[in-house]
């Protein structure tokens, strides 16, 4: 039943186009037959008569048959190369692998497939709303604390896709929260804030290779402390950062980005310093602002074999050459159904110019978490 649907969707889709190769197959039959038809005449004529005996009039019926002929091929190899060209230029439609069968999913896939042939321009927005609750009474033998934890993610993507120029661009908003009965002095502790703009220009220059000029905005909206602590972590703006490169970007496969920027601009701006410890975040103190100019390398990576699984992996690298900051961000997306879904983060933290107190050096910093919710994406 779901082969028939798409069969009968790509084969709508590619009518118009086959019906056009096969009138220019006709097309190029006719050609031959018609060179052929030509040629047989001049060999006649070239057999019946020689040069020297041909009139004047035979001569020139011969000299404009031997024109057509050469017309009749160089049409015939421009339309050979043409209908090329076109076979080419129609994407095939893929549908996604999947271990639950859906109809509908798979016929929303093929119209959407469709679709983007119509348009350069691509839309995508996922929303996760996913929740944590853990109840243990005061007289529990094991002892603990209760805890209820929320995490919101809304994510958007629109590009700009053509031939030789791309524009990528990403929007990416989380909020987290959780309760805990043993911290006295918060109500709700702060576990994940996160605001990140994303764009990135490409232009081709050779096949899998292009110029890229990016920038990454990234700040936080929510105030953070430690348990049981009054001094904040974070807060509004505290930090924001911005990052701006210039360099290649390589694509050798699909899903897979590995850019290279000799040319990288960071900085790191503390908006509420009275409460921010500004030596958390690489800066010195009594400063606010923190300007770097460097190199950078950041790797994207999406994998998804089947539609109830997606990986998404960020590694990001900048140096001064003076201090290293490495960034790996691993999102795992499990789909239960059209309607919920779990997610596993790993990240993974190294940055040399920050060292905390009471340390001597820097230390990997790491943040795991595992939550299950609802989840849907719009297209």
């Amino acid at each position: 039943m779901l082969l028939c649907a798409v069969t009968n969707l790509a084969a709508q889709q590619l009518y118009t186009d086959t019906f056009r190769l096969n009138d220019q197959k006709m097309t190029a039959d006719m050609d031959l037959l018609l060179l052929d038809m030509v040629a047989e005449q001049s060999a006649q004529l070239h057999a019946n008569d020689t040069i020297d005996t041909l009139t004047i009039a035979e001569r020139m019926a011969l000299d404009s048959i031997e024109r057509e002929i050469r017309e009749i091929d160089s049409l015939r190899a421009m339309n050979a190369e043409l209908v090329i060209k076109t076979v080419e230029q129609i994407p095939a439609i893929q549908v996604e692998k999947s271990w639950i069968k859906d109809e509908e999913e798979d016929r929303n896939d093929v119209l959407r497939s469709i679709r983007d042939m119509k348009t350069p321009w691509r839309r995508e927005a996922t929303v996760m709303v996913q929740i944590t609750q853990n109840y243990v009474t005061p007289n529990w033998y094991q002892g603990g604390s209760s805890s209820f934890a929320g995490l919101a993610i809304l994510k958007g993507y629109i590009s700009y896709i053509t031939e030789r120029f791309t524009w990528e661009n990403t929007g990416e908003w989380r909020a987290g929260g959780s309760t805990i009965s043993a911290d006295t002095l918060h109500k709700v502790n702060t576990t994940d804030d996160l605001l990140r703009l994303y764009s990135k220009a490409n232009y081709r220059i050779v096949p899998k290779l292009f110029g890229s000029v990016s920038a990454e905005f990234e700040t936080r909206l929510l105030p953070t402390y430690k348990a049981n602590s009054k001094k904040m972590k974070s807060g509004p703006f505290s930090p924001l950062r911005f990052n701006a490169a210039l360099g290649l970007d390589y694509k050798p496969v699909p899903g897979l980005s590995v850019s290279f920027s000799p040319l990288s601009y960071k900085m790191i701006h503390i908006m509420d310093t009275a409460r921010v410890a500004v030596t958390d975040y690489g800066l010195i103190a009594g400063t606010q602002t923190l300007h770097n100019i460097g190199s950078s390398v950041r790797l994207e990576y999406t994998w998804k074999p089947v539609r109830e699984f997606a990986m998404e992996t960020r590694f990001f690298m900048y140096t001064n050459y003076h201090y290293v900051e490495l960034d790996l961000e691993v999102n795992c997306d499990f789909i239960i159904n059209r309607w919920l879904s779990a997610r596993l983060t790993l990240h993974p933290r190294y940055d040399t110019s920050v060292i905390l107190d009471g340390d001597t050096h820097a230390k990997i910093q790491f943040r795991e978490l595992l939550s299950i919710g609802f989840a849907h994406k719009f297209h």
